[in-house]
C-alpha cells in the first residue's frame, strides 16, 4: 500500500533537489554575470572619462587621421581580432560628424566603431550595449559624449571583449547542468532508499494494525457466535422452563463477560497507544504494591495448587500509578500460575538498586519454546491457542503489561526454558532506596494485615 507513496516521495525529493541545484546555479549565474558586466562597465567608464577630459582640456588639439580598414588587409584584420580577443580595452574618438579621429591601436574591423552608440553619444546621452563582432564575439561597448563649452563636440567609444567573462559564465552554466545531472542521478536512488527505510516502520505499523483489527474481529466473532447459537437454541421452544436452558444462559453470560473483558482490554491498549491513558502517579512502596497484587491472586493459586511466594526486599519507593502496576503484576502472576502445574511454584521478587526498581516473576512451569519468546508481547499472540482459549486468555495480557510499563518509563522482558519455567522481569524508575536496617516492604505489609497475612502471601497446595 505504501510502496507507491514511497516512490512518489522519492520522486518529489529528487525534483526538489534538482530544483534547488538549478535555482542555486541560476542565481550564481545571474549574480556573476551582473558582477562581470559591472566590472567591465566600470573599467570602460574610467577609460572614456580619461580620454574625454583630455579632449575637453584641449590636449587633443589636432585630430589624428583615422586608420581606415582596407578589405584586402587581412593581416591588419587578424591583428585587430587578436587584440580584441586578448581582452584589451580599445578606445576610439569620433568628431562631431561621427568620423573616427583617434584609433591608437590601429583597429580595422568591420562593424567598428559601433555607429549607433556614437550617434546616441553625439545626441548628448551615454550609451551602453553589448554587440557581436564577427571573428571576435561579444563586445561590451560604452560611448559617452565629449563637451566643450557646453556643446557636444565629439564622442569617445571604448570596447572590450567579453570572451573571458563568457568563459566564466559558461563554466558556471555547465557546472550547474552537471550538478542537476548528478543531483538527478544521486537523488533518485537515494530518495528511493531513504523512502524505503522511512516507510518501513509505517508499513510495519500498518501491518500490525491490520493484524490487530483482524485478530480483534476474530476474537469478537467467537463469543458472538456462541451467544447467538445458545440464544437460538433457547428460543427453539419458548415453552421450556428456565431451568432446562440454564446451561445455555450461563454460556451466554460467560461469553458476554469475555467480550466485555476484550473490549476493555482493547480500549486500554488504544488509550495507551494514543498516550491518553491517565496515570495517577504518586510515591508508593514497591513491596506493598507487590504484596497487594499477590493477595489478589490467592484464590487462583489455591485452585491450581501452586505455591505463591513473595520474597523480602529492601524498601523501595516508586512514583507510579499503583493500580496500573498492580494490574501488571497480576497479569504476570496470572500467566505464571496458569502455566505452572499443580505442586509448582511462582515467586515474586523485588529489588532496588542504581535508581531502578526491579520486579521479577519466576515460575517452574512448562516454559516457552525459544521460537515463541520474541513474540510473547505481541497483541493476540498465544503460544498454545487452544489452551489459552480454555483458560479464558485472548493474548492481550502481556501486551497491556508491556504498554503500561513503558508508559511509566520502564521496560519489561521475558526469559524462558522449556520444562524449566519462565522469568519475567520489569524495571521501573525508583525514587529512593531505604537504609540497610529498614524492614522490607513485603514484610511490613504482612504485619499490617494481621497474623494471617503471611499465610495469604505464601500458598501451598492443600
Amino acid at each position: 500500500m505504501f510502496t507507491n507513496i514511497g516512490r512518489r516521495l522519492a520522486l518529489l525529493n529528487a525534483l526538489v533537489v534538482i530544483a534547488v541545484i538549478a535555482l542555486a546555479g541560476l542565481v550564481i549565474y545571474l549574480a556573476l554575470r551582473q558582477s562581470l558586466d559591472a566590472e567591465v562597465d566600470e573599467a570602460l567608464r574610467l577609460r572614456v572619462e580619461q580620454v574625454a577630459r583630455s579632449w575637453e582640456d584641449g590636449r587633443i588639439a589636432e585630430p589624428v587621421p583615422s586608420v581606415e580598414r582596407r578589405e584586402e588587409d587581412d593581416e591588419r584584420e587578424e591583428h585587430g581580432e587578436e587584440i580584441l580577443r586578448e581582452g584589451d580595452t580599445i578606445v576610439l574618438v569620433a568628431d562631431s560628424a561621427g568620423r573616427v579621429v583617434s584609433n591608437p591601436r590601429g583597429i580595422a574591423l568591420a562593424g567598428i566603431p559601433i555607429r549607433p552608440g556614437i550617434e546616441r553619444a553625439l545626441g548628448g546621452a551615454d550609451d551602453r550595449r553589448t554587440v557581436e563582432i564577427a571573428g571576435v564575439g561579444a563586445m561590451r561597448v560604452l560611448t559617452v559624449p565629449v563637451r566643450h563649452d557646453g556643446e557636444v563636440v565629439g564622442a569617445v567609444q571604448a570596447l572590450r571583449s567579453l570572451r573571458e567573462h563568457q568563459r566564466e559564465l559558461e563554466l558556471v552554466k555547465w557546472m550547474t547542468l552537471l550538478g542537476v545531472g548528478l543531483g538527478a542521478i544521486v537523488a533518485v536512488p537515494a530518495g528511493l532508499y531513504l523512502a524505503h527505510h522511512a516507510m518501513r516502520p509505517i508499513n510495519a505499523a500498518f501491518e500490525r494494525q491490520r493484524a490487530f483489527v483482524a485478530d480483534a474481529s476474530h476474537e469478537l466473532r467467537t463469543p458472538l457466535t456462541l451467544i447467538r447459537a445458545n440464544a437460538e437454541f433457547a428460543l427453539q421452544d419458548p415453552s421450556l422452563p428456565v431451568a432446562e436452558i440454564q446451561h445455555e444462559l450461563g454460556v451466554i453470560l460467560e461469553e458476554v463477560d469475555r467480550t466485555d473483558r476484550l473490549v476493555d482490554d482493547l480500549l486500554t491498549l488504544a488509550r495507551l497507544d494514543a498516550g491518553q491513558l491517565p496515570l495517577r502517579r504518586a510515591p508508593h512502596d514497591l513491596g506493598k504494591l507487590v504484596a497487594r497484587a499477590a493477595q489478589g491472586m490467592r484464590p487462583l493459586a489455591l485452585e491450581r495448587g501452586v505455591v505463591l511466594e513473595v520474597r523480602d526486599a529492601d524498601r523501595c519507593r516508586v512514583i507510579v500509578d499503583d493500580d496500573r502496576v498492580i494490574q501488571v503484576v497480576r497479569i504476570l502472576v496470572d500467566n505464571a500460575i496458569k502455566h505452572t502445574p499443580s505442586g509448582g511454584r511462582v515467586e515474586i521478587a523485588t529489588a532496588c538498586a542504581g535508581g531502578q526498581a526491579r520486579i521479577t516473576v519466576r515460575d517452574t512451569g512448562v516454559g516457552i519454546p525459544p521460537e515463541h519468546v520474541p513474540r510473547v508481547f505481541d497483541r493476540f499472540y498465544r503460544v498454545d491457542t487452544a489452551r489459552s482459549r480454555a483458560d479464558g486468555g485472548i493474548g492481550l495480557g502481556l501486551a497491556i503489561a508491556k504498554a503500561i510499563v513503558e508508559a511509566h518509563g520502564g521496560r519489561i522482558w521475558l526469559e524462558s526454558q522449556v520444562s524449566a519455567g519462565t522469568t519475567v522481569t520489569m524495571i521501573l524508575p525508583a525514587e529512593a532506596r531505604a537504609a540497610p536496617g529498614d524492614r522490607s516492604s513485603a514484610e511490613e505489609a504482612v504485619r499490617s494485615t494481621g497474623p494471617s497475612a503471611r499465610s495469604r502471601l505464601t500458598h501451598r497446595p492443600r
